[in-house]
């Protein structure tokens, strides 16, 4: 009998063990294979730059010529990437979202890219711009079509062989991701301001207030299955009910930041009216019964003795709607959009980081190492967010330890 126990119980650690194992393990692949693809793009441009490029579209003066063999560059190791006829120097590159471009390393002083006629105004090539496309003429009155998709050296010898620039496609910046951040900044603080009172205070009527009968478990349940309902459903009541009234409200045509905070704040709140009935009921009933018995009221109670010593659950669920708020992405296509904008208004359509990782990814060429890149920025919002709330909970602890 002993004997069979034994096998029993060591088959259910080893079980339990190998389950654990099993979790981890595809954990560390998922970190990895995300740090391994995204780490090379994360850098203070990608975070901090628009994600619209700045696009030129000029074209050399008549009256310039190029004069053969007169430009040099001395610190040019390459003689293959510049042209001695243009006065230019080419790489090829990779911009902030990792694609292959061919960037402008060298503008000779005297070069006729430094004198070209814009769309309105004059323009100058700078060191730094990409180059998309060149249309070129050729001494025979020729058109040469210089392409950044066949590189550099390729578009210098190309230039190497023209007369006239006709037509010249460069851009500047592009691919950064801080609309999106500063939009998940948005959602994230509109959301608490609604979410957090509203499930607090229905957290609190539930456990002081409403009598244990089958009206209050029938609310519970209630709450429970709402936090099971797919976030796309609660999509699709953004975009009925919340997007008209916000375009009452804020004046917004269509979907917003606004709208989407709505949204957000309807699927949060069984998360924190559950976590926070949850810290409540751990509070002894001591605490109450020696603050009325001190002659307090039961809302003095409330607020100034249970609600203190449920913090850490308070703030437990206020990481979670965070958490959620971030990762959030089927409900906000609908509410918010997936315009990527860089100019970020709440009555305006933007995208969270997460829906940007979305649209990264849904185009015919999916974008892996933006979308990694934004997914450990994520990761470390999270993890911030997860050590500032246990620091806040730990000396609460020891603040109750003293007290």
């Amino acid at each position: 009998m002993m004997k069979s126990r034994k096998q029993r119980d060591f088959a259910l650690n080893g079980l339990t063990i190998t389950a654990s194992a099993i979790g981890i393990l595809v954990l560390l692949v998922l970190i990895i294979f995300i740090f391994r693809n995204g780490f090379r793009l994360l850098s203070w441009e990608f975070i901090t730059s628009d994600f619209n490029q700045t696009v030129f579209v000029s074209r050399l003066d008549e009256n310039s010529e190029p004069t053969l063999n007169n430009f040099t560059d001395p610190r040019l190791t390459n003689p293959e990437n510049f042209s001695r006829v243009w006065g230019i120097a080419l790489i090829d590159s990779t911009n902030t979202l990792g694609e292959s471009v061919v960037e402008v390393v060298y503008v000779a002083e005297n070069s006729p890219f430094r004198n070209m006629l814009g769309e309105t105004e004059n323009f100058e090539l700078e060191v730094g711009f990409y180059i998309t496309k060149i249309t070129m003429s050729s001494p025979e009155n020729n058109f040469i079509f210089a392409l950044s998709r066949f590189g550099a050296m390729e578009m210098i010898r190309q230039l190497n062989q023209a007369t006239m620039i006709d037509d010249m496609v460069t851009y500047v910046g592009g691919g950064g991701i801080r609309g999106s951040l500063i939009t998940t900044i948005y959602l994230i603080f509109l959301t608490l301001i609604l979410a957090l009172p509203l499930g607090i205070g229905a957290a609190i009527y539930l456990n002081e207030y409403a009598k244990n009968d089958k009206k209050t478990a029938l609310i519970r349940s209630m709450i429970d299955m709402t936090a099971g309902i797919p976030s796309i459903i609660f999509g699709l009541v953004g975009a009925l009910i919340f997007i008209p009234f916000m375009n009452v409200m804020v004046r917004s045509n269509g979907g917003s930041i606004a709208a989407g905070a709505l949204t957000l704040t309807i699927i949060l709140l069984p998360i924190i009216i559950r976590t926070t009935e949850e810290a409540l009921k751990v509070i002894p009933d001591k605490y109450r019964s020696a603050s009325l018995a001190l002659g307090a009221s039961k809302t003095q109670t409330i607020f100034k003795v249970v609600l203190p010593n449920a913090l850490g659950g308070i703030m437990t669920a206020t990481i979670l709607s965070v958490g959620r708020i971030i990762g959030e992405s089927a409900a906000l296509i609908f509410v918010i959009g997936t315009v990527i904008s860089d100019n970020v208004s709440i009555n305006e359509r933007s995208t969270s980081l997460s829906v940007h990782i979305w649209t990264l990814m849904a185009g015919e060429n999916p974008n892996f190492e933006a979308a990694a890149a934004i997914s450990i920025l994520i990761l470390v919002m999270v993890l911030l967010l997860s050590i500032t709330v246990k620091i806040i909970s730990y000396k609460t602890n020891k603040m109750k330890e003293v007290s």
